[in-house]
C-alpha cells in the first residue's frame, strides 16, 4: 500500500491505517503527476495576469502624475507597499498553487473500498476525506479542454450540497464505471438486503422494451 508523510516528515500513514475493521481496498490510485501539476498552473492563471497588468498600469499612472513624489514620505511608501502586497493577494495564491503542486501531487491519494471513498490531500498537514457511498446521488465523468490534450478526466461524486472529485486519472473511463456499479450494488445493498430479496426477480434484469 502507499505511504504518506506526515506533519513532521516521517513516513507513518498507511491506506490500511485508515481501514476499519473488515473494510477493503477496490480501487487505489494517484493523479497523474504532469496533468495534475500542469492544471494547478493553468487554474487562475490568467486571472492572476489580468490582477498584475491591472495594479501594473495602476502604478505606471501614479508614476506619470508624479503621485509619488508629490507624496515621496516613509508613511506614504509604506502605505503603498501594504496596499500592493494586500491586493495582489490573487496572485499570491495562484503562486502557492503552482510551488506547492508537487509536494501535493506527492500527498494525493484516491481509495475506494467496499465501504466508502477515501481521499487523501494536503501540502504539509495531510486530510482524509471519507464519503459514504449512500451520500452519493450521482456520479459523473468530466474532461476539461487540458484533460483531452493530457489524456486524463475527473470523476464528480455528487453529494446533497457538495461533491468530491478524484482529478487528473489517466484511466478515468475505467474508473468511472467501477464506481458507478460500486455505489449502484452498496446502495442497493443497504436498501434491499440480502434476507428481503425474494429468490427471484423479475424486474432486476428486465429489459425496457418500448410499446409497439
Amino acid at each position: 500500500m502507499s505511504k504518506y508523510q506526515d506533519e513532521f516528515g516521517a513516513s507513518s500513514l498507511r491506506i490500511e491505517n485508515l481501514l476499519t475493521k473488515g473494510e477493503n481496498v477496490i480501487w487505489n490510485g494517484k493523479p497523474k503527476r504532469f496533468a495534475f501539476i500542469f492544471n494547478q498552473c493553468v487554474v487562475m492563471f490568467p486571472f492572476a495576469l489580468l490582477w498584475i497588468l491591472f495594479d501594473s498600469v495602476f502604478i505606471y499612472l501614479m508614476i506619470r502624475s508624479g503621485a509619488f513624489s508629490a507624496l515621496n514620505t516613509p508613511w506614504f511608501v509604506a502605505f503603498i507597499v501594504a496596499f500592493f502586497v494586500i491586493h495582489l493577494c490573487p496572485v499570491w495564491l495562484w503562486v502557492y498553487n503552482v510551488t506547492t503542486a508537487g509536494k501535493r501531487w506527492q500527498n494525493t491519494e484516491y481509495v475506494l473500498t467496499d465501504k466508502r471513498i477515501i481521499i487523501i490531500t494536503g501540502f504539509i498537514n495531510l486530510n482524509v476525506d471519507s464519503v459514504f457511498y449512500t451520500d452519493v446521488q450521482n456520479v459523473s465523468l468530466r474532461h476539461s479542454f487540458f484533460d483531452k490534450m493530457l489524456g486524463v478526466g475527473d470523476i464528480h461524486f455528487e453529494l446533497h450540497n457538495a461533491s468530491r472529485v478524484f482529478f487528473d486519472l489517466t484511466d478515468p473511463e475505467d474508473i468511472y464505471t467501477q464506481a458507478q456499479k460500486i455505489v449502484m450494488d452498496i446502495q442497493s445493498d443497504i436498501r434491499y438486503p440480502n434476507k428481503l430479496r425474494p429468490d427471484t426477480n423479475p424486474g432486476y434484469t428486465t429489459s425496457y422494451l418500448p410499446e409497439k
